[in-house]
């Protein structure tokens, strides 16, 4: 399974939706056995905020026009280069998805954490609210599966996006493992020591906004001895704190820490007395289960989400209550008993949040978008898979693994001799056959006589077909209102590993699905075959994915070989070359392509593709003239 990730937050933010990318990676690296993890990143972090494991691709901009409009290209363009990596599964981490994901075979699934811009829109400007629901409502309706980290941002999806519960899998978030981790005496020594930190204290951890009310404990504390620290960053109410605590001599008993390293952070849970978290309004709490986990006992907010992260044995207090939540911390301070019986249980509680559990429900909403997608009945028209091959060892497995959907793989191989043969024998499930290869349209009619079912999906092996894409062929044979006898393909063109947009390549299709005994290939070619159709063709929708060649050298040897094929294919003609054919030829070629088909767009790659096509073009006409000179 390939899947490919929203990772901008990853990458460039440090705290909440951030730290949620990042465990996901890596609770999903360490307990399910995800083969490709593809990170969509738009430019490189200048911090390092997660390690590059194996199985771990990070991805950019793939032109420095999108390098320039990076935001721009993780809303759309991005989709092309998603499509191009052989990406199953998308996941947006944080309420968004790029458009056209559908178009190119890709499922999607995207994490909405909370909708409070519009169930607490005051909190927000109405710009940015707009931008923020058409973002949201455009990734809840287009992708296969919704996750919502609580069931308190489930019922908000219903109600304020429209969208239907069953298409809503709640799976909580879990925390960075530090937090789970018992420090040593010397440890919270240092620490407590590094920021100056009393015996005994309140802690809120959280960004000192509005919404998370961090001033009524500043209010509650007024009048006593107790000590709040307060670690976040901080937003214009943060000023509103400090006034207050200037007004009423508080500045000895309020301590403000910000960008504190998670290891100093957890040091700095363990050591708290109590913490208290009376927000107004969230999408789940992160800090919550982060204390629970650390052993630390919690106060925080009645209703909304915050009993299915603090559990029942957290005490809950009106947010706007200073009264109330000072009776919640003077009962914790003065009963330790109570406070090791409200740790113990809470520990228990959090359990529920550990990484291997939350990575499981995580896998299970993959898993259950690709059964969805691409499950088979078998009492459906039976397709066969069938390949013509020869030195492919390096796309052979993976080619073979894209095709299991297939009823039968057959593939016939010109007797390879890199390892091709060998790997395609370790495959039980493939029909192999070795036979000399005289063109291709000899070749090709061969191995599509081997096939048992008439409907022929005909593949070369550096071609890959998506997800959505193997949906729709399996829907397009069985769909009786669908009359076709043969289906065109458009393709995404790979050169270099990355996705060649123009030089002629925008339109490029090919028969590639159709059936065997409405079809055969033309004989008078030997390159460049034809498929002969009995009856209508179509096209399908969705693109199949060509990783054309891997690098100049490559590339330019195809050119040649197919070049002096096409010579002998000529070789009957009475003209012979002349400098039309050596100058004119080529530079048309080039030209048309370079100019008229766009290739100037593809940037340096697209200069190459477009030369080589023309000297693909020379080649042809200089072999001919050897031809014709032996005769």
């Amino acid at each position: 399974m390939r899947v490919g990730f929203d990772a901008k937050r990853i990458f460039h933010n440090n705290t909440g939706l951030g730290n949620y990318g990042r465990d996901v990676i890596r609770i999903l690296h360490k307990y399910t056995p995800i083969d490709k993890f593809i990170l969509y990143n738009t430019k490189p972090s200048r911090t390092e905020r997660l390690k590059i494991l194996d199985r771990v691709l990070v991805r950019y901009p793939d032109s420095k026009f999108w390098r320039v409009f990076s935001s721009l290209w993780r809303l759309g363009a991005v989709s092309d280069q998603i499509a191009a990596d052989g990406v199953q599964i998308y996941h947006g981490l944080s309420g968004e998805t790029p458009v056209r994901l559908k178009e190119r075979g890709i499922v999607s699934i995207v994490t909405i954490h909370d909708l409070i811009f519009l169930s607490h829109p005051h909190y927000y400007f109405w710009i940015d609210r707009l931008v923020y629901k058409r973002k949201f409502k455009h990734a809840a309706r287009t992708a296969e599966k919704v996750i919502a980290i609580s069931e308190q941002t489930k019922r908000d999806i219903v109600k304020y996006l429209k969208i239907e519960s069953e298409k809503i899998s709640v799976v909580y978030q879990g925390c960075n493992d530090a937090y789970k981790h018992e420090y040593s005496a010397l440890q919270k020594t240092e620490v407590a020591k590094k920021y100056d930190l009393p015996n005994q204290f309140i802690l809120n951890v959280g960004t000192l906004q509005e919404r998370k009310n961090a001033l009524t404990i500043v209010q509650a504390i007024k009048d006593s001895n107790y000590t709040l620290v307060l670690v976040g960053g901080e937003k214009k109410y943060a000023s509103k704190i400090r006034d207050y605590i200037k007004e009423n001599n508080l500045e000895e008993r309020v301590i403000f820490l910000k960008n504190v390293p998670v290891l100093d952070l957890a040091i700095i849970y363990q050591l708290a007395t109590v913490f208290c978290y009376p927000s107004i309004c969230e999408g789940f709490g992160i800090p919550i289960i982060e204390a629970l986990f650390s052993k630390t006992p919690v106060i925080t907010s009645t209703g909304s989400c915050f009993p299915e992260a603090g559990g029942p044995t957290s005490l809950y207090i009106n947010p706007l209550d200073q009264g109330m939540l000072r009776e919640k911390i003077d009962l914790l301070f003065n009963d330790s008993s109570l406070r090791n019986e409200i740790i113990e249980k809470g520990y228990q509680f959090v359990q529920k949040f550990n990484d291997e559990l939350v990575a499981n429900n995580i896998y299970n909403v993959y898993k259950e978008v690709i059964s969805d997608n691409i499950t088979v009945n078998t009492e459906k028209k039976k397709l066969s898979a069938v390949m013509i091959t020869y030195n492919e060892i390096e796309h052979i497995a993976e080619v073979i693994e894209n095709l299991s959907f297939a009823d039968e793989i057959i593939i016939v191989d010109s007797f390879s001799t890199d390892g091709t043969i060998e790997c395609i024998e370790k495959h039980k499930n493939v029909k192999l056959i070795k036979r000399p290869f005289k063109n291709f349209t000899d070749q090709k009619s061969f191995a599509l006589e081997q096939a048992s079912n008439d409907w022929v999906l005909f593949m070369d092996a550096d071609e890959r077909v998506t997800n959505n894409l193997k949906h729709e062929i399996i829907d397009t044979i069985n769909n009786k209102e669908k009359t076709a006898s043969a289906y065109f393909f458009y393709r995404t063109f790979m050169f270099e590993d990355k996705v060649l947009k123009y030089s002629g390549w925008q339109t490029d299709k090919n028969y590639r699905l159709f059936r065997k005994s409405k079809a055969q290939f033309t004989q008078d070619r030997i390159v460049h075959e034809t498929l002969i159709v009995d009856g209508k063709s179509d096209n399908l929708h969705y693109k199949l994915i060509h990783y054309s060649y891997k690098n100049y050298d490559e590339y330019k040897s195809k050119m040649i070989k197919y070049g002096k094929m096409k010579a002998l294919e000529e070789s009957s003609k009475s003209y012979s070359p002349n400098i039309y054919h050596f100058v004119f030829r080529p530079l048309y070629k080039f030209v048309y392509h370079y100019i008229f088909r766009l290739g100037i767009l593809d940037g340096k790659k697209g200069l190459i593709i477009c030369y080589l096509n023309a000297y693909g073009v020379y080649a042809r006409y200089k072999e001919l003239k050897k031809i014709k000179s032996r005769k």
